[in-house]
């Protein structure tokens, strides 16, 4: 009896510790996510951001202060954008991933003027559609902000000071990784029952390269006007590389905009049903966003890598579709907004070399070689791989065609083929559009929030995807802010992103 009184209070003193560490472990995590909501939003500019712009010329210094005034306006209005980052030590540039890991080399007078100009141009984009997208524009003079702005630029350009500071105080891009949730998540333990999975998936996914292609299919793509020949292709990287002391091919827009019109793919997509017409985003008078569907639509922009010591430009073609279609009443996976984004990089010389795709909410990473002198490097197991598979040239076709399924909007084929004689054509809008749309009463306003985020997407799966450190799994985002692996880290964006994927050629 004694024994039994005593182990019922044993029993009972356990279960009271019990409750009370997961009352703590619960409070913990909501906590976290608390922290979490206030944190991922762009730092506020400090007040003791005078402090920062000392080092440049008296004679510059109300210009630096005039755009951190107007970009203090903007996060006070919440329509800072956040494809690139600010800071307020440089408020005349913005940064992104690329342009940051080129600072340690910026040794020369060319390299450093050829910098400048790329950050600059950042800068201004993000502040033309911050700009458009203030509610409230009292105060401010666009055309007044772009004058400061080169103001800057061109002070710099010659300024020492300016440039210690950069090295001395370089702009950091955080991580897409939520290291919280990995901690409260038990990574470690999540990732070795996941992996399984996640390997399970990809076969699924690869599987679908071989299945019959659906009845229904609709070709979309955007015809050129004037097809490019490959030697004013060559001509043009050729001389942009040799008059770049870091070997940066960094063309025009015209160059590049002309590049996206040769070399854009056709997209061969099964229909079922309009979740499966790719269409143009945009906003309903009650401020929602959706997809017009009766506007087939292809949004372009393009970016720079880093490849094994090379710098390479890739071509971006994003194509967005109204839903993910549910295979069940809960399917985890299923919602409002779904799309591809298809990236093309090309060699030195301007010719196709790699392309690789992702979901816009940075899932399914798959890389195909498209250079037979290109192969794939050993497996690093401490990172999820992405699908990887080697796409032969041919010397008689120049179209490269992507097969996308229907309902889940999987990449399920990728081939070189002779151009359709009639697809069904898309509407080519900038990327850049995304960031600024119409919405009633001449206001605008981005497609994403103050983290990059399309919160209108979001899916149930972020409930037990978490623990892997992805901030809101499945949810659509911004270029910038794609993280493409449950398993370690890896970013859509790095500046060497594909490098460890391959060989040195």
């Amino acid at each position: 009896m004694v024994w039994q009184i005593t182990a019922q209070k044993y029993i009972a003193q356990c279960l009271v510790d019990l409750r009370a560490i997961t009352l703590r472990l619960l409070a913990l995590i909501i906590l976290s996510f608390t922290a979490v909501s206030c944190t991922s939003l762009p730092d506020p500019i400090p007040e003791s951001v005078s402090d920062q712009l000392r080092y440049y010329p008296s004679s510059a210094q109300h210009c630096a202060f005039q755009l951190v005034d107007f970009k203090r306006t903007v996060q006070q209005q919440g329509v800072q954008d956040v494809q690139h980052l600010w800071v307020p030590r440089y408020p005349h540039l913005a940064f992104d991933r690329f342009s940051l890991s080129l600072i340690p080399e910026l040794t020369s007078q060319q390299s450093k003027e050829q910098w400048l100009h790329y950050v600059a141009r950042l800068a201004s984009a993000q502040r033309e559609v911050e700009y458009q997208n203030l509610a409230n524009k009292a105060g401010f003079d666009i055309e007044n902000n772009e004058k400061c702005a080169q103001q800057l630029t061109n002070t710099a350009l010659g300024d020492r000071q300016f440039w210690r500071q950069l090295r001395q105080y370089p702009p950091h891009i955080q991580s897409n990784y939520q290291n919280w949730q990995r901690v409260v998540g038990l990574y470690p333990i999540s990732k070795s029952l996941a992996a399984p999975a996640i390997d399970t998936e990809k076969k699924r996914i690869i599987s679908g390269f071989i299945s019959p292609l659906d009845k229904n299919t609709i070709t979309y793509t955007a015809t050129s006007t004037s097809p490019l020949h490959p030697q004013e292709i060559q001509s043009w990287f050729t001389r942009a590389s040799q008059q770049s002391h870091l070997g940066w091919p960094l063309l025009n827009e015209h160059q590049v905009a002309r590049l996206s019109e040769h070399y854009v793919p056709e997209f061969l997509i099964e229909s079922a049903s309009l979740d499966d017409k790719p269409g143009q985003v945009a906003y309903h008078s009650g401020g929602q966003p959706y997809v017009k569907t009766s506007k087939p639509t292809l949004y372009t922009s393009h970016s720079y890598t880093r490849f094994h010591g090379q710098i390479l430009l890739q071509l971006e073609f994003s194509i967005w579709f109204a839903n993910r279609t549910a295979t069940s009443a809960l399917d985890p996976y299923a919602g409002q907004f779904d799309g591809l984004l298809v990236r093309l990089t090309l060699d030195s010389r301007g010719r196709p070399y790699i392309l690789d795709s992702i979901h816009h909410c940075g899932c399914y990473h798959m890389v195909f070689a498209l250079d037979p002198q290109l192969k794939f490097a050993q497996r690093n197991t401490s990172i999820e791989a992405p699908i990887t598979m080697h796409v032969n040239p041919r010397s008689d076709v120049t179209t490269l065609q992507v097969t996308v399924s229907k309902g889940d909007h999987m990449m399920k084929g990728l081939r070189w083929v002779q151009a359709s004689a009639q697809p069904r054509q898309l509407n080519v809008l900038d990327y850049q559009q995304l960031r600024s749309l119409p919405l009633q009463k001449s206001r605008y306003k981005s497609l994403f929030d103050e983290q990059g985020m399309l919160m209108a997407s979001t899916r149930l799966e972020r409930w037990y995807l978490w623990p892997f450190g992805v901030k809101s799994p499945g949810t659509m985002r911004q270029i910038g802010h794609h993280a493409t692996a449950f398993i370690g880290e890896r970013h859509f964006d790095d500046a060497d992103m594909l490098s460890p994927l391959f060989h040195k050629p």
